[in-house]
């Protein structure tokens, strides 16, 4: 706590001081904003808005914290321990509400988006290897419920909150994780990366876990075992979508080139979220910098940002209000 008050309150006193000594100067900012695993998605991301922030405010940093992910983030940021954390809209509202006989969390507040949900950078990928569908005449996940097949299904690890909305979305398909074991079949928490080995070593027949679409990861297991995409379905997207603060969102016939099927899923988008104590100033000071210096984000941030990233897009709303100081940069640009 004392060493992000430290962060924030340094900040602002540069701030004040450069304002006073010399209007033109151009503020710094020291900054942490705490992410996920090194090397991936969110780390990019890090990085370009660190860059888009040392752009708008020359001498500035943003340094990026590796942690667990958004179930981690929000409550440091909470607690005060970071001034800023990234969070999947799904990881935001289950913590604001309070989940897992948690308390709910009222102070932090949204900074601006970095992706949306309609971006598929986090879908759900449900899919059944070929071999297994053919042998028990699969067509869609209610055939295996009906049957009662003793499916080896992997989902995320434990811990991670597509792990929760994998299993939520099973148990209303009629594939609870009793239900999996009275037919006899098993189910595995995996990361991605051991999901892929199992699927190759043919110790699984079903996976669902989140996954961005078209991922290396997915397209290696479309190569091992020529897979069988299955759907959630309207409805059952739809309350997943609706009990994780999630949306309903589509993988259009065809459009894997390894499955004429479409799909039905649920997809997060992710935000940036600070503490809702953090200065105004600041608060309006970041936002602007994002929205002034989006092509610099966007060209220093990760591939998938770049095709999608916009002004309107870092505006867009979660499941926790807006900071003040955002909203008001936001509002006077026409974008709220």
């Amino acid at each position: 706590m004392k060493h992000s008050k430290l962060l924030l309150n340094t900040a602002l006193a540069g701030a004040l001081v450069a304002g006073l000594a010399a209007p033109t100067q151009a503020q710094k900012y020291n900054l942490t904003l705490s992410g996920a695993s090194p090397g991936g998605l969110w780390s990019r991301i890090g990085g370009g808005i660190d860059a888009a922030i040392a752009k708008a405010y020359p001498g500035s940093t943003v340094s990026y914290q590796t942690s667990s992910g958004g179930l981690a983030n929000v409550p440091l940021v909470s607690r005060g321990k970071v001034p800023m954390g990234l969070a999947t809209d799904g990881e935001l509202n289950a913590i604001v509400k309070g989940y897992e006989g948690r308390k709910a969390v009222s102070n932090v507040r949204v900074l601006f988006r970095v992706y949306t949900p309609a971006s598929r950078f986090q879908q759900s990928f449900l899919a059944v290897t070929k071999s297994f569908a053919d042998k028990h005449s699969i067509k869609t996940f209610k055939d295996i419920v009906i049957k009662k097949l003793p499916i080896r299904i992997a989902i995320n690890r434990r811990g991670n909150f597509d792990a929760n909305v994998g299993e939520a979305a099973m148990t209303m398909l009629g594939a609870s994780r009793a239900n999996i074991k009275s037919w006899g079949g098993q189910v595995v928490h995996a990361a991605s990366k051991e999901i892929v080995s199992l699927v190759s070593d043919r110790r699984l027949d079903v996976v669902n876990f989140g996954i961005s679409y078209n991922h290396p990861r997915v397209r290696e297991i479309a190569k091992n075992s020529s897979p069988v995409l299955l759907s959630y379905g309207p409805s059952v997207a739809a309350k997943v979508a609706k009990e994780f603060g999630g949306e309903v969102c589509n993988v259009k016939p065809g459009e894997y080139k390894w499955s004429p099927n479409g799909a039905v899923s649920v997809c997060m988008g992710a935000v940036i979220v600070a503490n809702a104590n953090m200065d105004a100033k600041l608060a309006y000071n970041i936002t602007k910098a994002m929205v002034e210096q989006i092509e610099t984000f966007k060209n220093k941030s990760h591939r998938l940002i770049k095709k999608t990233a916009t002004t309107a897009v870092l505006a867009q709303a979660s499941n926790a209000p807006h900071h003040p100081g955002s909203l008001k940069y936001f509002k006077e640009k026409g974008l709220k």
